[in-house]
């Protein structure tokens, strides 16, 4: 008998995901990367300068349940470290204050733990935000108030890359009622870097139940008959599917549209900039919120600084030493408060990282969505699939679900209307 394999394309975390669970119960896989290296946005590069360092600022919270599973199968969730157990340290750009906020609406009970200006009305209103039953932009909600400043749109751009005049509050509502849980608002970051504490480990487990990981592989084209694929054309070679193969597409939606032109996908999306500074850090990894200034936060490691400009849409086109040198004089004063030799005027080495499709644009609007299961054998997966928050956990559950809606289903016909949605409450 020719045994059923999956042919997963894209080894980002959603693909990693869906090839962990394809081969959980002894399934066979396959994994194709265009990249050199699998990872997708959540890895670490290495220039050939020897300045190592993340694409970007990825974290997760202990409410991300599936993604902290994840870490667990690969035997990595003790690199995850919570860097600010105490509260969020946040400065202030334009007072030049520093405060601890904290995540988690319980730590509120501690007044010095209380985003800046919160009171009893704002409490109704992130409420209202928390269970809003109809969809409209997160300031529509909240309003011009001290509260936006201090926490929502930190939050709102963290979690959705989104401006909060525009984003979902619905989203953003998936990822509150998590955070709302005791103990679910601590926020984590990999100890040593993405690839190391996450991608590494992963394609280490796969590699012991027999996955081939395969890069420099670009799917070209799908080769369909009624209704089905029956072949990959990759960038060096055509692979032809057996009877009972299986195609899991965990692609970014303007691939999937390449390669399905028919589907409707999401076509708008915001970018991201990461900016690195190569310098002496901290023996241990810490993290710092910034208000008032272009970035929103900044992650700080023994040999370089990490800075995040989420939403970017309105520097991402300017030129890349200009907006790093805004970043950091604007930063500075803060990494100096933690102890770094940062001085405004000395800007050490950087690098700049433009993501220019980092996410979907996560509107508070109807985004056009696909079949989850287009063809008969062939599944999507993806972060931006669904109608959750475009984050590592989502690429998680996306995976997964991609890996069951396949292992479930019967006949050869197409499910066009049936397995749209993806939605579930355990994300943030």
């Amino acid at each position: 008998m020719t045994p059923r394999r999956t042919h997963i394309v894209g080894a980002g975390v959603a693909g990693l995901s869906a090839a962990l669970a394809v081969t959980a119960d002894g399934g066979e896989a396959v994994l194709y990367e265009a990249a050199p290296h699998p990872g997708g946005r959540c890895r670490t590069l290495h220039p050939t300068d020897g300045f190592d360092h993340d694409n970007g600022t990825h974290v997760l919270f202990t409410a991300n349940g599936r993604a902290l599973d994840l870490l667990r199968t690969v035997g990595a969730r003790e690199r995850w470290v919570e860097p600010e157990a105490k509260g969020l340290p946040l400065y202030d750009g334009r007072t030049g204050e520093m405060r601890r906020v904290g995540l988690s609406p319980w730590s509120w009970l501690l007044p010095s733990r209380r985003p800046q200006g919160l009171t009893l009305s704002d409490l109704m209103r992130i409420m209202r935000l928390v269970f809003a039953s109809k969809d409209c932009p997160v300031a529509a909600i909240i309003g011009k108030r001290p509260i936006m400043d201090s926490l929502i749109e930190p939050l709102t751009v963290a979690v959705l890359n989104t401006p909060p005049d525009q984003a979902s509050a619905q989203r953003l509502a998936c990822a509150l009622r998590q955070l709302i849980r005791p103990g679910a608002g601590r926020l984590l970051v990999a100890r040593n870097g993405l690839s190391q504490d996450l991608i590494e480990p992963a394609v280490a487990t796969l590699q012991t139940r027999g996955v081939p990981v395969l890069t420099g592989q670009r799917l070209r084209n799908l080769l369909t008959v009624n209704g089905r694929v029956i072949g990959l054309a990759l960038s060096d070679r055509t692979v032809m599917l057996g009877p009972d193969d299986r195609v899991i597409l965990a692609l970014p939606p303007y691939e999937v549209e390449r390669l399905l032109p028919a589907l409707p996908v999401p076509t708008q999306f915001e970018p991201i900039i990461n900016v690195h500074y190569r310098m002496e850090g901290l023996k241990h990894p810490r993290f710092i919120g910034f208000t008032g200034t272009l970035a929103q936060w900044a992650l700080i490691r023994d040999n370089h600084v990490s800075v995040t400009v989420s939403a970017a849409d309105a520097v991402v086109d300017q030129n890349a030493p200009d907006v790093a040198a805004r970043i950091w004089r604007e930063i500075a004063p803060a990494l100096r408060s933690l102890g770094l030799d940062a001085h405004p005027d000395r800007q050490p080495e950087m690098r700049v990282v433009k993501e220019k499709r980092a996410t979907i644009r996560q509107a508070a609007e109807i985004l056009p969505q696909p079949p989850l299961r287009p063809l008969a054998n062939l599944a999507l997966a993806g972060d931006w699939i669904g109608s959750l928050p475009a984050t590592i956990e989502s690429a998680v559950m996306a995976g997964e679900h991609a890996a069951s809606i396949l292992h479930h289903a019967r006949g050869t016909r197409a499910t066009l209307v049936k397995d749209r949605a993806l939605k579930t409450e355990n994300a943030a």
